[in-house]
This record gives C-alpha cells, sequence and structure tokens, in this order.
C-alpha cells in the first residue's frame, strides 16, 4: 500500500506517519508538507523502522504529487479538506481527515455522489474527536443491538495529573487556530431533531471518570454533522458533542477570549491590521514548534460515548470509554497519539479494500467497527464497555 499524508511534518501528522511506516502492509508513505526541513527530519528519524518515507513540497496541483496513491490523509487543517478531496478524485485515492469543524464537514457531503461512482470511500472527521468519538458511538450501536438509536451524547475529558501555575510556558494541545474557533464560534448541537446552535462553552455538564470529575462544554464539532445524518434511518433525535479541556488550558483559553485577543474585529498596531485572533494563532504555534509547554506526563484522557435507544430487550442505554496516556515510547503526547493513530488505520483499511461502503461518510459508517477497535487495541487504546437498562 502507498499512503501520503497532506500536512505530515506537522504535530498531528507526524504521529498519523509513524504509525504508517511502523504498520505491516504499508510499502510507501509520502509526506507532503511546505517545511521541507521538517520532513525531511521525520523521514530521516524513520528509516529503516519500516515503511519508505518520501518527502515532496506542494509546490504544483496537489494531484501531480498523488498519483499512485493508495489512500490519502489530509492532516493539514480543515481549511484544506475540500481541496485534498478534489485532489484524491482526480487520481482514484480514498481520502480521510481529521475534522471538519462542523461547516466543513456538512460541505464536504456534497462529493458523495462522485466518491460513490469512482468506488472510493471518503472517511470524514477521523482523528480523536471526532473520529474515535464516533467509533464508540457506533461501538455502541452494535453492542446494544439498538434497532433504533435515540441519543448518542461524546464527550472528550482531561484529567490532570498535576496542578499548573499561570506563570509555566505555555502551548495548546492542538492546533491553536481550532481551538480559538472552538471557544468563539456558535457550537451546532443536534437537540429534537435539528441543529441548534449553542453558545461557545454553554450546556456545561459534570462526568465522572477515575480520578476526578470533569466540567465538559459545546463546542463546535463534527460529530453533530454526520451522525445524525448515518442513523437518520434509525430515528436519531439527539446528538451532543461536550469538550473538557485541562483547566491548564481551559482556564487560559478563556482568558484569551475574555481580553480580546481571540477576536475577529481587526486593530492597528502602528500603522499594521492585523487580526488579534490570527496573531495569537501564531505566537501559540511558535510556542509548539519551539517545544514551549510544560508536560503534564500523569494526564488522563477520556473518550466516552452515551447511546440511548431502543433494542429487543427494551429500553437500553450502553456507554463507552477509551482510556488514553502517554505512549510507552516516548515520541509522543498522549493527545497527539490518539488523534494521529486513526486516520492511519482508516488509511490502511481504505486502502486495502475494507472499507464498509463506498462514497463520502462518517467514520461510524466507512469504518468495520470491530476491525478499526482491534487496531485501536494493538497500539494500546482498549475500550471499556457498560450495557445497561435505561428508562
Amino acid at each position: 500500500m502507498r499512503i501520503a499524508v497532506v500536512g505530515g511534518a506537522g504535530a498531528m501528522g507526524q504521529v498519523t506517519v509513524t504509525d504508517l511506516v511502523e504498520s505491516q502492509g504499508v510499502d510507501q508513505v509520502l509526506v507532503i508538507d511546505p517545511d521541507a526541513d521538517r520532513a525531511g527530519a521525520l523521514a530521516d528519524a524513520l528509516s529503516g523502522r519500516g515503511a519508505r518515507v518520501v518527502t515532496a513540497v506542494p509546490t504544483g496541483p496537489l494531484a501531480e504529487l498523488l498519483d499512485g496513491i493508495d489512500a490519502t490523509v489530509n492532516a493539514s487543517g480543515h481549511v484544506h479538506n475540500i481541496a485534498v478531496m478534489e485532489a484524491c478524485l482526480e487520481v482514484g485515492s480514498h481520502y480521510t481527515d481529521l475534522g471538519g469543524l462542523y461547516h466543513v464537514a456538512v460541505a464536504q457531503y456534497a462529493f458523495h455522489e462522485q466518491f460513490e461512482a469512482a468506488g472510493l470511500t471518503a472517511t470524514l472527521s477521523m482523528g480523536s474527536a471526532p473520529g474515535l468519538t464516533n467509533m464508540l458511538a457506533a461501538r455502541a450501536v452494535e453492542l446494544g443491538a439498538l434497532d433504533s438509536v435515540e441519543s448518542i451524547e461524546l464527550v472528550d475529558a482531561t484529567v490532570p495529573g498535576r496542578d499548573y501555575h499561570p506563570s509555566e510556558s505555555y502551548a495548546p494541545p492542538y492546533a491553536a487556530s481550532t481551538l480559538i474557533e472552538e471557544y468563539t464560534a456558535p457550537a451546532p448541537q443536534f437537540i429534537d431533531g435539528a441543529i441548534e446552535l449553542m453558545v461557545a462553552g454553554s450546556g456545561a455538564r459534570s462526568y465522572d471518570f477515575p480520578g476526578g470529575a470533569v466540567e465538559c462544554v459545546y463546542t463546535i464539532h463534527s460529530e453533530p454533522a454526520t451522525l445524525p445524518r448515518s442513523y437518520a434511518d434509525r430515528g436519531i433525535q439527539r446528538v451532543e458533542w461536550r469538550l473538557g479541556l485541562a483547566p491548564a488550558d481551559h482556564v487560559r483559553l478563556l482568558s484569551f477570549v475574555a481580553s480580546g485577543l481571540a477576536a475577529d474585529e481587526p486593530i492597528v498596531v502602528n500603522g499594521i491590521t492585523v487580526r488579534p485572533a490570527d496573531v495569537l494563532a501564531a505566537v501559540l504555534g511558535r510556542q509548539v514548534r519551539s517545544g514551549g509547554g510544560t508536560a503534564d506526563a500523569g494526564a488522563v484522557e477520556w473518550f466516552r460515548a452515551i447511546v440511548r435507544g431502543q433494542s429487543s430487550t427494551g429500553p437500553t442505554e450502553v456507554v463507552c470509554d477509551v482510556k488514553v496516556v502517554d505512549p510507552p515510547s516516548g515520541e509522543f503526547s498522549g493527545g497527539a497519539w490518539v488523534t494521529g493513530v486513526p486516520p492511519s488505520i482508516a488509511a490502511q483499511i481504505m486502502a486495502s479494500g475494507q472499507a464498509a461502503r463506498a462514497g463520502v461518510h462518517g467514520p461510524e459508517l466507512a469504518m468495520p467497527v470491530s476491525h478499526f477497535f482491534t487496531e485501536l487495541g494493538r497500539r494500546g487504546m482498549l475500550p471499556v464497555d457498560r450495557i445497561t437498562a435505561s428508562s
């Protein structure tokens, strides 16, 4: 199999590339990234560990670089999702990405008939959340043998391993531009059979996990874009998504928003017009690239799906959890690991002809559930399930 990762030298892309290189059946990994030095350093670091790594700088049409590629992962950000999809259609490559922050994911469904006619699969939003969260929902539906699905509640919550001090060096856990949008943009939620735009940070609810309770809130996300479509034939009426970052991240992001640093309205500084949000994203991005931030090796990230519906035995609730910590290799944080691994698994499933169906779909329909979790378990991320009667 030949698999490409667009943005493969980035924080999440490097995880995907590493996992692909070390996976059986992958012959070549193409890293497409504008940062030739970082891409070259990654290729050198992975030399001899498995599949051959080839690098390329995107200076012309992307389709020219993707010719002969079996599956492509877009890890370069959701603003490029549609352009990468179009290139994949042109060359006959399967496609997946890390998410579309709802609005982009909705727009990607316009390519369904083209992908289906070409016999190709486009798996939307296949990171950790969205991605793993969607697959946990699909697992719950299967385990509960649910004939109808009434509601799906999804949570990504971090239980910190230590206290933090505001003076500590800070770097965001993932793309700063995405975090800023999550903390400022209206959050679509599927309520009573229709999308409602909620205020970012509203809908606070506390969830109990080993190690402590975490308050989680509504943010803009892709799960409400795909799951209502995927389970429309089972009568789905509610899909809610909540995020619970560690206090070190949550408090700082709230402060950025409150101070106006995350605002879109331009301001003039020494005669130069800038958007505060662009400056904030650039500064936080520099922190990531320079190795800023203070590690929390004891932090635990939990992904949870709570699915309610009707089975042959009556009302049923299924809860599926996955616990994530830093991987033993020490190469990546647990957050990066759990985000970069799922698209690697998805790309391999599609490239080997084992996707559940052609066309454009959320992970819950495109990925064979058992196969996905078998692969995830091989990487040390095992789900824990609870099935109960619900009232």
